[in-house]
């Protein structure tokens, strides 16, 4: 079956609406826009209902339609356009996108759900389940976020990195990062690239630091 696609006009204000008539306008390139029917006659285009349906299988509601659009009663707010199937599409996408999210949050390891949490400043002394949840929520409302972050290529390294500073491996002082008193970034993306081209100094000091410990399990009473 195919899709049906309609665009919704709609008056600003709906009380004591009679009725209203387009007129011609001008683009901003001085183009003068006039309204032409079917058959390529000019008229008057007149809205008896403050709510207009255009189907755009219909040719004629096309021609309407793009009369309207870029027409300054529209582009002012007087009128608003609705294009119900491009809004359909958007929430359909926007609730898988949120399912896709919320499955990879569901099945992170312990480590990723600590690093998640590394990197978006959470308290690492909470319990590993309230900090998944809170990822979950994070998944749920801004999946493109959530999956940006929980699949950057760079992200162990960014963990990295805050793990340093914390550790005092590296410091950050007057948003500059150094490694004892050479500056390495005033970015992270810097320190990145840093690190990178400083190979025998990352291992050194992801060896000085490792062995943290996750954050405990919640046990069950």
């Amino acid at each position: 079956m195919a899709e049906q696609n309609f665009v919704k006009y709609e008056y600003y204000k709906h009380k004591n609406f009679n009725f209203y008539e387009f007129s011609s306008y001008r683009l901003k390139n001085g183009k003068l826009v006039t309204y032409e029917d079917i058959n390529g006659l000019p008229g008057k285009l007149r809205f008896t209902n403050p709510v207009v349906l255009l189907d755009m299988s219909n040719e004629g509601h096309v021609i309407i339609d793009n009369f309207l659009k870029e027409s300054p009663f529209v582009l002012s707010g007087e009128w608003s356009r609705l294009d119900i199937a491009e809004q359909e599409r958007v929430k359909t996408k926007s609730t898988l996108d949120s399912a896709r999210a919320i499955i990879e949050a569901a099945k992170m390891s312990d480590k990723d759900v600590v690093d998640y949490a590394t990197l978006s400043g959470y308290n690492l002394n909470s319990d590993l389940d309230v900090l998944r949840a809170k990822i979950i929520e994070v998944a749920q409302s801004s999946p493109d976020a959530f999956m940006d972050k929980q699949f950057d290529p760079e992200k162990d390294l960014r963990v990295f990195i805050i793990q340093a500073v914390k550790a005092k491996k590296l410091n950050l002082k007057n948003n500059t990062y150094f490694y004892g008193k050479e500056a390495i970034g005033t970015n992270e993306e810097q320190v990145l690239v840093w690190l990178k081209d400083h190979k025998d100094i990352l291992a050194i000091l992801k060896n000085e630091i490792r062995g943290d410990k996750l954050p405990k399990k919640k046990t069950k009473s």
